[in-house]
C-alpha cells in the first residue's frame, strides 16, 4: 500500500486515549484517515479530538464486554459504511510473582489483553470481508516474543496474541485481510511509571524506554509493508527471538539481565522523582 492510499480510510483504534494509541490516532490523522476512536475513558479522547485535524466518531467501549464492542462496530458501519483498519492497543500489567497473583488479577489481564482483543478481531472480520480486504494490527509486547519475570499472566496474553495473529495471517488470506503484531519493548508511557512503581519486571528496564511516536510508525509501516511482525526497537526483536532458539540459556542469562535491570530501574525511579 501506498500512502496515498490511506487518505480516507476507516480506521477503528481500540485504547485510542492510552500513551500509544494515542500516537497512533496522531500519526493515522496526519494521514488523512477516518478515525473511530475507542476507549473506556471518553474524556481523555475528548482532549485528544482537539489536536486532531478532523472530526473523529468517538465511542465510549469495555472491549471485554462483547455487547460494547459489537456498538461499537455497528455504529462505525452505520456512519461510514466499512472498516479498512481496525488497531488494537488495549493492555494492562498488574504485576506479581504468579504464586501472589489473583485469581481477580488474573482475569483482568486475560480479559483485557486477549478476550478484549479476540473480540474486536473477530466482530470486524465479517465486515471487512465484504469490502474485499482490511488490516487488522495489534500492539503487542517483547513479553510476547520472550518472558517476563513478575509479569506471568501479562506474558502469557502476549505470547497468546502472537500465536492467534500469525494463525489469523494464514487464515484471511484468501479474503486479502493482513494481520500483524506490533512487539515493543518498554515504551515511555503511564503503564511503564505504574510497573516501575509497584514491583514490575526488572527486564522491562533493561534498556532505554522507547517513545510511543516510535511505536506509532511501527503500526504504519506493518499496514503498508504488510509486515507480519515489528518489533520495536529492531535489534532487540531480532536478539529476543535469537535467544529463545537457545532456551536453555533463558535460566543461565536472566538473572542477571534482572540484576541489571533493577539497577535501571531505580535510576528511572530517581528520574520521575526529580
Amino acid at each position: 500500500m501506498k500512502e496515498k492510499d490511506l487518505k480516507n480510510k476507516i480506521a477503528v483504534i481500540t485504547g485510542a486515549g492510552g500513551g500509544i494509541g494515542s500516537e497512533i490516532v496522531k500519526l493515522f490523522d496526519q494521514k488523512g484517515i477516518l478515525l473511530v476512536l475507542a476507549d473506556l475513558n471518553s474524556d481523555v479522547i475528548n482532549e485528544i479530538k482537539k489536536e486532531l485535524t478532523q472530526e473523529p466518531l468517538i465511542i465510549k467501549c469495555n472491549i471485554t464486554k462483547l455487547e460494547e464492542v459489537k456498538n461499537l462496530i455497528s455504529k462505525t458501519i452505520k456512519k461510514y459504511g466499512r472498516i479498512d483498519i481496525l488497531v488494537n492497543t488495549v493492555g494492562i500489567i498488574i504485576p506479581s510473582l504468579f504464586e501472589n497473583t489473583t485469581y481477580d488479577d488474573i482475569n483482568k489481564q486475560i480479559n483485557a489483553n486477549l478476550i478484549g482483543t479476540i473480540h474486536c478481531t473477530k466482530e470486524v472480520i465479517p465486515f471487512m470481508k465484504k469490502i474485499g480486504g482490511g488490516n487488522i494490527i495489534t500492539i503487542s509486547s517483547l513479553a510476547g516474543i520472550v518472558p517476563e519475570t513478575y509479569s506471568s499472566i501479562y506474558t502469557a496474553t502476549k505470547f497468546a496474541l502472537r500465536g492467534l495473529n500469525w494463525t489469523l495471517n494464514l487464515e484471511l488470506k484468501e479474503h486479502n485481510i493482513f494481520v500483524g503484531t506490533i512487539f515493543p519493548d518498554s515504551v515511555d508511557t503511564p503503564m511503564l511509571e505504574y510497573e516501575a512503581k509497584h514491583g514490575g519486571s526488572p527486564l522491562t528496564f533493561l534498556h532505554d524506554p522507547v517513545p510511543p511516536k516510535q511505536v506509532a510508525k511501527a503500526v504504519l509501516k506493518a499496514i503498508m509493508k504488510e509486515k507480519v511482525e515489528v518489533c520495536v526497537p529492531q535489534m532487540e526483536g531480532i536478539l529476543s527471538k535469537f535467544i529463545m532458539c537457545f532456551p536453555s540459556q533463558i535460566k543461565r542469562l536472566w538473572p542477571k539481565y534482572e540484576v541489571k535491570g533493577e539497577r535501571k530501574r531505580e535510576t528511572f525511579l530517581r528520574s520521575l522523582d526529580s
